[in-house]
């Protein structure tokens, strides 16, 4: 009885494996007690899928609910600056008393417009001039020879924090900036305070010379 049990049974696990082998690459081999086929307790059920690959499932791509949370799209960057702007009186005035000492700055502020990207550079170009007072061995001198007036040091300021944003861009500490400015300020009016400064002169009917001055 025993014989005709395993028989059969050996015929199945061989007929398994042998299918399985076509099917994969793998080889399953399970131990069956004696006990078991003797006492006919061996249930054995097999199912291999027609496809045995692993399935994959394509993750869908987020979708953005808005292209303007990550793109702000700027039609004109690099605007020209009229030559009535603020900017062009401010820093023809720093050029005629010598702070602009580049051939290529000159050039562009006498033949306004210019673009955003050169007014940001010309601005750099005087504050590395200005802040050279700084670093002098004696500043409260080099500030009383200086041509520059406390309002030229504001007027500045006034520049840095107009273009702050693109200073920052191109690697400006706008603050530290901003502080070494306001010191120099407060020196210029420290230094020059009482300091008489001539104006304007001009001819008197009776051939005279009226020479207008003004005390900082």
């Amino acid at each position: 009885m025993i014989k005709k049990i395993v028989f059969p049974l050996l015929c199945v696990v061989a007929t398994v494996v042998l299918v399985w082998k076509v099917s994969a690459d793998s080889t399953i081999t399970i131990p069956v007690p004696e006990k078991s086929v003797s006492t006919k307790q061996v249930t054995l059920s097999f199912k291999i899928p027609p496809n045995y690959e692993p399935i994959t499932q394509k993750t869908p791509k987020p979708r953005l609910s808005s292209k303007s949370s990550l793109i702000l799209w700027d039609p004109n960057p690099n605007p020209k600056i009229s030559k009535n702007d603020e900017f062009m009186a401010i820093t023809q005035k720093f050029m005629k008393k010598g702070w602009v000492k580049g051939h290529a700055a000159q050039a562009l502020l006498s033949a306004p417009p210019i673009n955003k990207f050169h007014a940001v550079r010309i601005i750099q170009h005087i504050k590395d001039n200005i802040l050279e007072i700084a670093q002098s061995p004696n500043m409260y001198r080099t500030i009383r020879k200086s041509n520059l007036t406390s309002s030229d040091i504001e007027d500045l300021r006034k520049m840095i924090m107009r273009f702050q944003t693109e200073l920052v861009s191109y690697g400006e500490n706008v603050k530290r900036i901003d502080k070494d400015l306001l010191m120099l300020q407060e020196q210029y009016k420290t230094a020059k305070s009482g300091v008489l400064k001539v104006i304007k002169v001009e001819g008197a009917e009776d051939g005279g010379t009226v020479v207008h001055l003004s005390v900082e």
